[in-house]
């Protein structure tokens, strides 16, 4: 029986060593494929006024806040060798990183729309942004609130009712996610390249591969892997009161 104990817990710690790894690879390599793209294909980055340029932070802002720091968030209390308390302070703190990231990438896009005289939200690509950002705020006020991360909270019965709807929402994220950036990435293309192939489509084809490989692997930690470190009663107790 021993044997047997000792086995699961090292084929365990196996699985989720392997599936950080993957997860790294796949948040890491989108970054670097968009951040390519823009110095090789996209001129480089520019916040001054009426600058073209300023439009690449904006996938550069949202893949790290969604695919790299969210990632992290979600995937926190599943890889994580750490006490759960400290799990949720790390969660909260990558979510709110993750807004700060998210507002940076919005702003930086409608600056350039309003400056080039585009008009905002009424592709597909910028409806589902919204959605996702909006349910990423939700997410980070909620979390905030409801398991007392910050301050005193709600009551356990309160807390209890909210979390299948905080996991479905996280999870519902990753997807929204994959999709928004792949629309975006799609958008992008037909607006630089309408009518003839051009070699930066395979930085946008690898991109968006990455992407949706990252949205399988997070799902499949979410799903296969276990918790490594379960809830104790202390972890419930607020930081403020």
């Amino acid at each position: 029986q021993h044997y047997y104990i000792t086995n699961n817990l090292r084929m365990a710690s196996i699985k989720h060593m392997l599936s950080l790894l993957v997860f790294e690879a796949v948040a890491i390599l989108p970054i670097i494929l968009i951040i390519y793209w823009a110095q090789k294909y996209g001129g480089g980055f520019s916040w001054e006024v009426k600058s073209k340029l300023k439009f690449n932070y904006h996938p550069v802002f949202m893949i790290i806040a969604f695919v790299f720091v969210m990632g992290h968030s979600i995937i926190a209390f599943r890889i994580l060798p750490l006490a759960h308390r400290l799990k949720k302070y790390i969660h909260a703190i990558l979510n709110l990183a993750a807004v700060a990231f998210a507002i940076a990438g919005l702003v930086a896009v409608i600056d350039f729309h309003n400056e080039q005289g585009y008009p905002n939200f009424y592709s597909l690509h910028s409806w589902l942004g919204l959605i996702t950002l909006s349910l990423l705020f939700l997410q980070a006020l909620g979390g905030l609130t409801i398991f007392q991360d910050l301050v005193k909270g709600a009551s356990d019965e309160i807390r209890a009712a909210y979390k299948p709807w905080h996991v479905v929402a996280g999870t519902a994220m990753v997807t929204l996610a994959a999709a928004t950036i792949c629309t975006g990435l799609q958008e992008k293309y037909s607006f630089a390249n309408p009518d003839k192939f051009s070699a930066n489509a395979y930085t946008f084809n690898f991109t968006a591969v990455t992407i949706l490989m990252w949205a399988f692997t997070v799902i499949y930690i979410l799903v296969a892997v276990e918790k490594r470190t379960p809830e104790a009663p202390g972890d419930r107790r607020p930081i403020l009161l």
